[in-house]
């Protein structure tokens, strides 16, 4: 059984009181004086004394007195300052009873400041205890006379030592909680103090995280827009290069320092991300082989200009279908063996990927130039990249960082083997099982349209015309005989929709007048017909998990977002125009 505190059994028992006790310190008042009445009443039955029967008797009518007083309806301060004087009153009389200045009955009067203290207040315990000793000075001064009611035995040398006594006694027992009380307001008035300030910093450290998120979703548009147009118009010139070996080398170069600088980016929006809480797994079911080959992929051209000798293997009792955040798979795995190209000039990068367990291990080893013994513990913090390694090599220090986040938040777990100047050894398990293959009801993921010459109608909604042109070269490329309209907000777009009917919207999430969001929700809401219903694509830099929420809640039907690849897009753009038909059709 759960005992109680003293904080705690005033509470519980102040229900079952008379009403007249039951708030603030009256339970207290109440137990204290009952529980008086019974010692009392116990010391009157079994120590009977015909000289203190009267002034027992008296304490006890002064108890009966102060809870009629209660019940009548009189004040707490009335009321205790009453029972304060009947007592002293008592004790005075037991003292000049028994011994005056030396009966040990009048020590009973320094419990009067105490409970005016506690009761009452500060100022109250002060008063009492000016009263105690005027109290202590009259009965010293009837002892010294011989005033007593009964003669003392003991001499006047004495009486002095007694005063002093008592008064020192008296002092201290109401200085002691006195100073303790004091004590507790300064520690309460410094807890204020130090609460407010807490306060102020909490609040301080939200309105910069509000302001940090802004920033770096504005940076992040502001930087992805333009990287965007750079390598998609880079993509289109490479398929047109083909046959020009000094152009394509050109535009491989291009391509790569693009994409490189793409990987900072998103290291940076990753990393703020990861360290806000703002990154989710979205698991889907696909092929591990595909995956694992596309990340390899990225690395092709960069492994024909080095002189190292590169093989990837997904070993055969590896779960051909696994379920994971494929995306965050990818880019671990990129991550990971972009460090391991970046940092071997000859010997060997390998790729392995086997069944271990309950799950897969992805193994990347190289003969790079390693890590020295004294980074190593710290390898894996943000910015631990060494001076000289980052000055050698480039890069910002995040990758390893956001790849151990990553692989922690899919459920595994990663590791490393290195010796300076002899390679290393990365490596992370996930718990990967075997899942079905799932099946494929839409286009090809190439996007292409069996009645690829109907004249779809897009609407192109973006604020930049260097993106609008891109998706127009895109469109048009993909489908020769379609017709493209522009707007450069949202406003315009839906004018648009009034006016036209549109087989699909391409709509921009950051724009002025009426962004994409506010936009695409008034689209759903206000348009009649078949032009409420028009599927909607989302083409956004904005990276921001909240935002994006936001524009999917408004009533996109899907999001891409810059810079998008040319094949995934049209991919999505066939797979909504499919959707549309075969909604029609039912």
């Amino acid at each position: 059984m759960k005992s109680l505190s003293p904080i705690d059994w005033p509470t519980r028992i102040a229900p079952y009181l008379p009403k007249a006790f039951q708030g603030g310190r009256k339970p207290y008042l109440f137990v204290l004086a009952w529980l008086t009445v019974l010692i009392l009443a116990v010391v009157i039955v079994f120590t009977p004394d015909e000289k203190l029967f009267l002034p027992r008797m008296s304490i006890i009518v002064l108890i009966v007195l102060e809870y009629l007083m209660f019940q009548w309806g009189a004040s707490e301060e009335k009321t205790v300052t009453t029972v304060l004087v009947g007592y002293t009153s008592i004790v005075l009389y037991l003292s000049l009873l028994t011994g005056g200045v030396h009966s040990p009955k009048l020590n009973w009067i320094a419990l009067a400041p105490l409970v005016a203290f506690y009761v009452l207040g500060k100022k109250q315990g002060l008063i009492w205890l000016g009263i105690g000793f005027m109290q202590y000075g009259v009965i010293a001064w009837v002892s010294a006379n011989g005033l007593l009611l009964e003669e003392s035995q003991i001499g006047r040398d004495q009486l002095q030592g007694s005063f002093v006594t008592y008064s020192a006694t008296l002092l201290a027992i109401l200085l002691i909680p006195y100073l303790y009380n004091n004590m507790v307001r300064k520690t309460f008035k410094t807890r204020g103090v130090y609460n407010r300030q807490l306060k102020e910093n909490q609040e301080a450290l939200e309105r910069l995280s509000a302001a940090r998120e802004l920033f770096i979703a504005t940076v992040s548009h502001e930087l992805r827009t333009p990287m965007n147009a750079i390598l998609g118009f880079n993509n289109l010139l490479l398929q047109q290069a083909q046959d020009k070996p000094q152009a394509l080398k050109i535009l491989q170069h291009t391509q790569q320092s693009a994409e490189h600088l793409l990987t900072v980016i998103n290291d940076v929006l990753d990393f703020s991300q990861l360290q806000a809480g703002k990154i989710n797994i979205h698991p889907e079911t696909f092929l591990l082989q595909d995956t694992v080959d596309s990340a390899a992929g990225l690395f092709l051209q960069r492994l024909k200009s080095a002189q190292i000798d590169f093989s990837c293997v997904v070993e055969p009792d590896v779960a051909k279908w696994v379920r994971t955040d494929r995306h965050r798979l990818m880019q671990v795995l990129v991550n990971l063996l972009g460090n391991a190209i970046k940092f071997t000039h000859q010997g060997h990068v390998h790729v392995r990927v086997a069944q271990q367990g309950d799950g897969v291990l992805f193994s990347i080893k190289d003969t790079g130039i390693g890590i020295a013994p004294e980074q190593q513990p710290h390898i894996f913090e943000r910015f631990s990249q060494g001076k000289e390694i980052q000055a050698r090599f480039g890069g910002n220090g995040l990758g390893l960082s956001i790849s151990k986040q990553l692989v922690e938040l899919m459920g595994g777990k990663i590791g490393f083997e290195s010796v300076a100047g002899q390679g290393s050894h990365f490596w992370f398990y996930l718990p990967l099982h075997a899942q079905s293959p799932e099946t494929k009801t839409d286009a090809s993921p190439t996007g292409v349209d069996p009645q690829a010459d109907n004249p779809y109608r897009f609407l192109l909604v973006d604020d930049h015309p260097i993106n609008r042109l891109l998706a127009r070269q895109i469109l048009q490329r993909h489908w020769k005989n379609c017709v493209v309209e522009e707007a450069d907000n949202g406003v315009k777009a839906l004018a648009a929709l009034k006016a036209k009917n549109f087989d699909l919207v391409l709509m921009d999430m950051v724009m002025p007048e009426m962004d994409g969001i506010e936009a695409t929700q008034r689209l759903r809401q206000e348009l009649l017909g078949d032009a409420a219903l028009v599927p909607v694509m989302g083409l956004t830099a904005n990276v921001n998990p909240n935002d994006l929420e936001r524009f999917a809640k408004a009533g996109v039907d899907d999001t891409v977002l810059k810079p998008f690849e040319q094949e995934k897009l049209c991919a999505q753009v066939q797979h909504l125009l499919n959707k549309k038909k075969s909604s029609q059709g039912s």
